[in-house]
């Protein structure tokens, strides 16, 4: 199947930008905008992506279907193209790319495969293209192979063969040691702050684990932006590793380090409107304070 126009849900930060390398490569890119934020729908506008408003004609008009959004909206997502895929009587390539588990994968691929049309898993690795290092884009399955045209400057994509949700057990695997180290590094430093060793921990830090301070003070001052959605990646880490039989317990703390982040002033920051300048200690005093005014939600297990 020859991929002309590809329908991208959702355009937000890493589906934009994956939306501009699709457009330079000359591919059509179409999306539906309901619902979503003025920022958003700026960021579309900007890079050319075409708003078609209803889901309905993005499925009618897509040979492949990007789904890129927060995984905890994936499944429901799959099911409502399903049942278009199904009205409409349409069979595009589906592409699902989300942070989730295998099985999640699995359910999804039924789902999809049960309407007519064709299912890849894939997962993101990277930051979106355009900022650093070239993101990867991992695919699976049967029909992983009509992807990989679809690869350029600051987006790879690497296909790992055949068997079904390859992509999301490497996505999982590797997700568990970024975000959770993440988490462990806000949790550890909030727990010094409380104890009041927070000076002297730094300090220690610095002098034996230099390469771990500097990821503490080039991450966690900015990680509110990002916490809501990845509350829901942390759940589907737990349940791969718990389907793995290995303990799950390590992540479900993830999500709920998280989850504090997702409700304190910050994460109403965008990466367009970070404030840059702020360092660490503000960041923890600021997460410290939130611990201090609600104990009880963040002692939640």
């Amino acid at each position: 199947m020859a991929i002309k126009t590809i329908g991208l849900m959702s355009p937000g930060d890493m589906g934009n930008e994956i939306g501009k390398v699709l457009l330079k490569n000359k591919y059509r890119v179409i999306t539906s905008l309901n619902g979503r934020s003025d920022r958003t729908r700026d960021l579309c506008f900007k890079a050319g992506i075409e708003d078609l408003r209803d889901l309905h004609m993005v499925v009618n008009e897509s040979d492949l279907i990007l789904s890129i959004m927060p995984p905890s909206e994936a499944e429901v997502f799959a099911n409502e193209v399903m049942k278009i895929i199904q009205d409409l009587k349409v069979e595009p390539l589906y592409a699902e790319c989300n942070a989730i588990a295998p099985s999640t994968s699995e359910r999804i691929r039924l789902l999809i495969s049960s309407a007519g049309a064709l299912y890849v898993d894939a997962g993101i690795i990277g930051p979106p293209p355009g900022r650093g290092e070239a993101t990867r884009l991992y695919v699976s399955g049967k029909y992983a192979e009509q992807i990989l045209p679809l690869g350029g400057e600051n987006l790879k994509i690497i296909s790992l063969g055949k068997d079904w949700a390859r992509s999301s057990a490497l996505k999982m695997c590797y997700a568990a040691l970024t975000k959770g180290t993440m988490t462990l590094d806000t949790a550890v430093l909030l727990a010094g702050k409380q104890l009041g060793v927070y000076e002297e921990l730094k300090t220690e830090f610095s002098e034996s684990q230099p390469e771990a301070f500097n990821r503490m003070n080039n991450r966690i001052p900015w990680l509110s932006t990002d916490a809501r959605r990845w509350i829901g990646e942390m759940n589907e880490i737990r349940n791969t590793l718990e389907v793995s039989q290995l303990p799950g317990g390590f992540h479900r703390g993830a999500a709920e380090i998280f989850s504090l982040l997702s409700e304190s002033p910050l994460a109403i920051e965008t990466v367009e409107n970070a404030d840059r300048s702020r360092t660490l200690d503000e960041a923890i005093n600021i997460f410290a304070e939130m611990i201090r005014i609600n104990p009880e939600e963040s002692n939640q297990s």
